[in-house]
């Protein structure tokens, strides 16, 4: 492992009442004119990044009277202007309701009125199968294309294939193109709002405690503490030269503060890509100065095993953080062994975190690793493990993760709840997020992840909720009951199985279509069940609740 030494000369500033826009501005500002963005291999400087910042920010000034305070969505995949909506809109002290662009319309428009949006930003390429919803709400549109940020030669084929869609747009009341925007407010700008530290930054979909999907709100606070304690591990040598591939979310915590708001923060050139492709990834080694990566389990998996990955374009990789999931040690070492042989002084770091906490709270170090476990809690985080009492359990034994500090949350979003929902409290005041996980403690601080006390089900790093499943169950007539468990296809993949004991008999081909259409018109795609089980009953336990862990398939060694 490299010395902590090599990491501590940090580039990072005080956080201090900057608004992130403002840390970004304050943290890069030593470094002058660098390479800041790449998409399609066109390059976007940090001037011209910040100059389209200001442009976006003007627009929402001039043209939709936006205000701190006030809510904005954003429906896109991860791409360069989600980057540069996100800090204009945090310039103007507006909050960002990032929502998962492939959620069905019905879930886009609770989305939209829970939040209190003012407008919608949403990718071109998406925007046909949600026109009549967009024109309902009768919100201004935001349209950014693939080619907004494209290479000439690649924007003219960007161009074309998004010329088919051309025929759609005028069918959008209220729609503006993003590329238009830019071109009538560049070189313009606007006040921005000041010492709103403590003010929320963004409104993130999470799991909360009690297993239905919970909006989250987090704070500029939280977002730039987290960059703060983190940002010395993932330092950049060499501003804009240096690049890390993003290839998680922006809905997704992980992917917004570590991945984006970290790496902006710290000078390094940011790859976005719209989706994770790992031949993709691999090009991109290959063709740039690859310093970093953060990614969940699956997309390592598909590296290691895409043939070509193994080579010399990894040397350059220092850092590579893998969260979101349970990784085995076992593939943990192949994967470092193979960084090993390609002259790469990284290693798969492991960690925990949770969005009600800002992303990460505990990681694994180059300095401050011990295998199998997923690392100790983060300077000024306090993590403990409880009983069911809240009362912490000795060290080795296992219990709830609960953690406290100044990345925590502000609470969740509940219209006419209390503005802290969601945080415990203890008798000494201290505010604390209950993970609903569980873990053990050993005695050199270093914590072990056990399982999860609630019942959530992880596919691709995003969260699914059986209750929310099962509820939606409830409201078609033919089915009893329900139960909604994690199960593996045969290559080993997570999935949901779906339970179901029926009312009466009947054609069970048609039901699982009905099932189907319902999930796929009301969730998200990776809840909708990819195997539907029907059974006389299913199994109770002795106080006659679904017995869904007697379900739950393990996963075969």
């Amino acid at each position: 492992m490299a010395p902590k030494e090599k990491f501590l000369s940090s580039n990072m500033i005080p956080t201090e009442n900057y608004n992130c826009y403002e840390f970004y501005l304050a943290a890069t500002e030593q470094y002058g004119e660098y390479k800041q963005m790449q998409h399609m291999d066109e390059i976007l400087t940090r001037s011209e990044y910040i100059r389209d910042i200001e442009a976006l920010a003007t627009y929402f000034t001039k043209e939709l009277g936006l205000k701190r305070g006030d809510a904005y969505t954003i429906f896109c995949p991860s791409n360069v202007e989600s980057l540069v909506a996100f800090y204009a809109l945090n310039k103007l002290g507006v909050i960002v309701n990032f929502v998962h662009p492939l959620l069905p319309t019905e879930v886009l428009l609770e989305a939209v009125n829970e939040a209190g949006s003012k407008g919608i930003m949403i990718l071109g390429l998406l925007a046909k199968e949600h026109i009549p919803a967009l024109n309902k709400t009768g919100l201004p549109i935001l349209l950014c294309h693939c080619s907004d940020y494209a290479a000439p030669l690649k924007k003219a084929a960007a161009g074309a294939g998004e010329a088919l869609l051309q025929k759609i747009f005028p069918k959008i009341e209220k729609a503006t193109e993003y590329k238009e925007v830019l071109k009538k407010y560049r070189g313009q700008t606007v006040p921005g709002v000041v010492n709103n530290y403590d003010d929320v930054a963004v409104y993130l979909n999470g799991g909360g405690t009690t297993g239905k999907s919970k909006t989250i709100k987090l704070t500029n606070k939280a977002f730039n503490e987290v960059v703060y304690k983190v940002g010395y591990i993932d330092k950049i040598e060499a501003p804009g030269e240096e690049c890390e591939i993003i290839v998680l979310p922006f809905f997704h915590c992980f992917g917004l503060v570590l991945a984006a708001h970290m790496a902006l923060c710290n000078a390094a050139r940011l790859i976005p890509l719209m989706r994770f492709d790992a031949k993709l990834v691999l090009k991109l080694y290959k063709k740039n100065r690859i310093a970093g990566m953060g990614g969940i389990p699956n997309m390592f998996k598909k590296l290691y095993y895409t043939k070509g990955f193994e080579g010399p374009h990894l040397a350059h990789t220092r850092l590579l953080f893998v969260g979101g999931d349970d990784l085995s040690p076992s593939f943990i070492k192949e994967f470092d062994a193979m960084l090993e042989r390609c002259g790469s002084p990284a290693r798969l770091l492991q960690g925990y975190g949770l969005t009600e906490v800002g992303s990460v709270c505990c990681v694994n170090t180059p300095w401050d690793y011990r295998e199998g476990s997923i690392g100790k809690a983060l300077d000024g985080i306090r993590i403990e493990i409880w009983d069911d009492d809240h009362k912490e359990v000795p060290r080795g034994t296992v219990g709830e993760i609960a953690i406290s500090g100044s990345t925590m949350m502000q609470g969740y979003l509940v219209k006419d709840g209390p503005k802290d929902a969601g945080i415990y409290y203890d008798e000494e005041g201290t505010p604390w997020v209950l993970s609903g996980d569980i873990a053990y403690m050993d005695e050199d601080d270093y914590i072990f992840f056990e399982g999860r006390k609630k019942r959530v089900i992880i596919i691709s790093g995003y969260n699914v909720y059986p209750v929310d499943i099962e509820n939606l169950m409830d409201t078609l007539p033919f089915i009893r009951e329900s139960c909604a468990v994690q199960g593996y296809s045969p290559e080993g993949k997570i999935l949901v199985r779906l339970y179901v004991s029926l009312k009466e008999k009947g054609d069970e081909d048609a039901y699982r279509r009905q099932i189907t259409e319902i999930c796929e018109k009301n969730l998200s795609q990776f809840s909708v069940p990819r195997e539907i089980v029907f059974m006389d009953d299913l199994p109770h336990t002795p106080l006659e609740k679904v017995d869904f862990m007697a379900l739950t398939e393990k996963r075969k060694k």
